[in-house]
């Protein structure tokens, strides 16, 4: 089949940048990543992007499409091509871009990092035989579990445009990993690294995240759970958190949010 793109190119060397078409051949089971591989091989040696696993599972080759993040490898060509599309391959938003679809991931693994994630023993002694999880435990935190860190939701969200410094959605969403698995010892002092300026009740409920996921993660859905577990450890310091109390007051005793 015939494959028209519109990418959208960035050359740090000179600053500038702007849209090139370019229109290739590819078998009718070609994907996106499969396609910019066709244009760089065989077209233009210069276009950058970034690939590894071809599977879904790296989260190497995100990207957005017509506006919207996608993993290059997961998306077929097929459908678009048989509407008579000609998609615009842009750099995912919210990153600083380095060159062309290639941005800067540092400010993602900054807040990623900044959430402790990894299980913490709140100096507790380990023990020493294996811990067994329950498959009821294991369900709390499968879904973000499955985050593969591509930074799709990041891209979309509404909160990182508005304050670079939000912890966004990947970030909040692997916090709730950790702060619903049983093994975890974190505690309060896990919730206050999310608690208060620029962490969960800065969210928008746009639910972009949520939609841009290709992993079925449901980022929107971890931070609701997050804020719910701030409340119920009686964390009302921040405004956020106060508003929900007046939410969940009023629903209450009135039955409606006022």
């Amino acid at each position: 089949m015939q494959v028209t793109l519109k990418i959208e190119r960035y050359n740090p060397d000179t600053e500038r940048g702007g849209l090139e078409t370019y229109t290739v051949e590819a078998p009718e089971t070609a994907t996106l990543l499969d396609v910019l591989d066709v244009i760089k091989d065989e077209v233009d040696g210069s276009l950058s992007y970034r690939k590894s696993c071809r599977m879904a599972v790296c989260g190497s080759c995100g990207m957005r499409m017509d506006g919207g993040a996608v993993l290059a490898c997961k998306t077929p060509m097929l459908p678009l091509v048989e509407a008579g599309a000609v998609p615009v391959i842009s750099p995912m938003g919210n990153l600083p871009v380095i060159k062309d679809l290639v941005v800067d991931m540092s400010p993602f693994w900054e807040k990623f990092r900044a959430i402790k994630p990894y299980l913490d023993d709140g100096d507790e002694e380990v023990p020493v035989k294996e811990w067994r999880v329950q498959q009821e435990e294991l369900d709390r935190i499968m879904k973000e579990a499955l985050c593969i860190q591509c930074g799709c939701c990041v891209s979309e969200c509404n909160s990182m445009a508005a304050d670079p410094e939000f912890l966004g959605p990947a970030a909040l969403a692997k916090a709730a990993r950790f702060v619903y698995d049983v093994r975890d010892r974190g505690g309060r002092s896990r919730l206050e690294l999310v608690n208060g300026e620029h962490g969960v009740w800065d969210c928008t409920r746009c639910y972009f995240c949520q939609e841009r996921c290709p992993k079925g993660v449901d980022p929107r859905d971890a931070i609701a759970k997050v804020g719910a577990r701030i409340y119920q450890e009686g964390m009302h310091s921040d405004k956020g958190a106060r508003h929900a109390r007046v939410f969940v007051k009023s629903a209450h005793k009135t039955g409606y949010l006022l």
